[in-house]
């Protein structure tokens, strides 16, 4: 059978300029991530490491135990699943004692914090630092037109404005270049098409906002441009910028439970 135990490793990544501060010698630290693992490549792994269940049942399993967890979360229990505590909350103003929920300003939202028992876990992993990357696109703030909520929700259809450091978007032939929207979820990309970019500055940028669903997603940036539009960096530049946005389903948001 597996070790329980996991195996204690290093992580490694690179510095970049932080340009949300003033200072010149402010950096944060990009980590480089080895692979992409989904819940079906976990059970094929653990099946092979020594688990007496095979690669299906542990997926099977899985799946019976996530939609218990949901019937639980959706009927507003605290529920600890996979490395955070999760629960519901609802955002946004209720003006007076007598205030109702309101779809067009409220909105039910996933609340995760990491476990406990993973904060020590996290103490033990090594961090290497392997270079400082220069000429990184970096997104400083972006303002969502139609709400002007400034770095925190999304409206589909609508207009994003942006301010950043080298994040005009030039690329060769068949490189993958533009801004691109990461579902935080499932890690489903949706790039934004280069029609529907409206300015593409340097230090500035707009373009509309494609129908994501529902969710809470993460803006990258991906360029070749590197501070001079006639010649480009020979590799193409990816940077994500940190704050998590939100788009609502626009509706009735509270959940419903089959």
């Amino acid at each position: 059978m597996a070790s329980e135990e996991p195996k204690m490793r290093s992580i490694a990544g690179k510095l970049t300029p932080n340009k949300l501060t003033e200072r010149e010698d402010d950096f944060t630290f990009n980590v480089t991530y080895l692979a992409n693992r989904t819940i079906k490549d976990l059970c094929l792994f653990a099946a092979k490491n020594g688990s007496k269940f095979t690669a299906s049942e542990l997926e099977s399993a899985y799946n019976d135990i996530k939609a218990q967890a949901l019937i639980e979360l959706y009927s507003a229990s605290t529920v600890e699943f996979g490395f955070a505590n999760n629960s519901l909350g609802v955002d946004g103003p209720f003006i007076g004692p007598k205030a109702q929920f309101d779809p067009t300003r409220n909105s039910v939202v996933l609340r995760c914090s990491p476990r406990s028992e993973f904060k020590k876990d996290l103490k033990g992993i090594s961090v290497i630092v392997s270079a400082v990357e220069e000429g990184l696109p970096v997104v400083i703030k972006i303002l969502d037109v139609v709400s002007g909520s400034v770095n925190s929700v999304l409206t589909p259809g609508g207009g994003l404005n942006g301010e950043g450091d080298r994040t005009k978007i030039v690329g060769e032939e068949g490189k993958q270049v533009g801004f691109f929207f990461i579902n935080a979820t499932d890690k489903k990309e949706t790039a934004i098409p280069m029609t529907s970019l409206l300015r593409n500055d340097p230090s500035f940028f707009s373009f509309i906002i494609p129908s994501l669903p529902a969710g809470s997603y993460y803006l990258e940036v991906a360029t070749q441009y590197g501070g001079n539009s006639k010649q480009l960096l020979k590799e193409v530049r990816r940077n994500r910028f940190p704050y998590l946005l939100e788009v609502s389903d626009g509706g009735d948001d509270r959940p419903v439970i089959e």
